[in-house]
């Protein structure tokens, strides 16, 4: 098992953004509009915060789907093998530990993954928990061995890292606690219930050649979020096969200069079925279409 030093790394950073954001105590949530800057901020932050490839919700879900035991973790498939193009991370598990507490049914894991490449890099370290049940209730003590059992888990995730791309630079303290039914065999759709609390902040960004840097904090609550199984496995992939609605709201603390402003954004997140979602915002009609893998706009 790890030493609790490095535990702790997975609270430090959220604990410091916490006492930052604290500090900010004027944030501006009368704004009747938003400006295409704030847009494009928060963008980022949803982008970022639900996108594969930047341990976002999406990563959450392929964890929380996954079966666990004292060996490592398996996503189905060949899907827990590294693969080289992909920057998810999953296959390149390190410093991995686990353990299981039968009174209460819940199987730990602790690790770390990390990716590095030319224009991409992350670090991540991870503490989730999962509580596996069979259709009629019962704790699944050996997931891995038994996958064909499991009907529902309770899983939470709790991460720390930072992530670096052409885009710029990031770090983040994030939280996902989901409710999942419906991965027996017999039922053709997955259901999720589910809440994400995001902290962090980005350097590295520009805007008509002025620098922009951002602190914030994230909410989004899951309504009526479902995984069609057929997608999925014709498809290969969770993006193409998840569907439903999410709420965020954003606190955003910006820099761009050398003026400061602070205002919430909320709004909707539409998962599409096709590997994007749609965000919208709920001061201007503007409909941004994102990736659900690598978290990119496209047009």
């Amino acid at each position: 098992m790890k030493s609790l030093q490095n535990i702790s790394k997975l609270t430090l950073l959220g604990l410091s953004l916490l006492v930052t954001f604290a500090a900010c105590s004027a944030v501006n949530n009368d704004v009747e509009t938003l400006s295409d800057e704030d847009i494009e901020l928060a963008t980022q932050i949803i982008g970022e915060s639900v996108s594969d490839d930047n341990s976002g919700i999406m990563s959450s879900m392929y964890d929380a789907v996954s079966t666990v035991g004292k060996d490592g973790i398996s996503y189905g498939d060949n899907r827990n093998k590294a693969n080289s193009d992909d920057n998810s991370g999953r296959g390149r598990e390190s410093s991995y530990s686990y353990t299981y507490d039968p009174d209460t049914g819940m199987h730990t894991l602790q690790y770390d993954r990390s990716v590095n490449k030319n224009s991409f890099s992350k670090s991540i370290s991870l503490l989730n928990t999962y509580i596996f049940k069979s259709p009629e209730g019962e704790f699944i003590v050996h997931p891995r061995a038994n996958a064909d059992s499991i009907e529902s888990v309770a899983f939470t995730g709790n991460k720390s890292g930072s992530v670096n791309s052409r885009r710029g630079s990031s770090e983040f303290a994030r939280a996902d606690t989901f409710a999942i039914a419906g991965l027996h065999s017999t039922s053709s759709i997955v259901s999720i219930d589910g809440t994400h609390h995001g902290e962090g902040n980005a350097t590295g960004y520009t805007r008509d050649s002025v620098e922009v840097s951002r602190d914030f904090t994230v909410d989004i609550e899951f309504l009526e979020v479902a995984i069609e199984k057929d997608s999925v496995e014709a498809n290969g992939n969770l993006e193409q096969g998840v569907t439903g609605t999410l709420t965020y709201s954003i606190i955003l603390n910006k820099t761009v200069g050398d003026e400061a402003d602070n205002q919430v954004i909320e709004g909707t997140i539409e998962l599409t079925g096709d590997g994007t979602a749609l965000l919208r915002f709920k001061k201007v009609a503007k409909v941004v279409r994102f990736s659900l893998k690598d978290g990119s706009t496209q047009d």
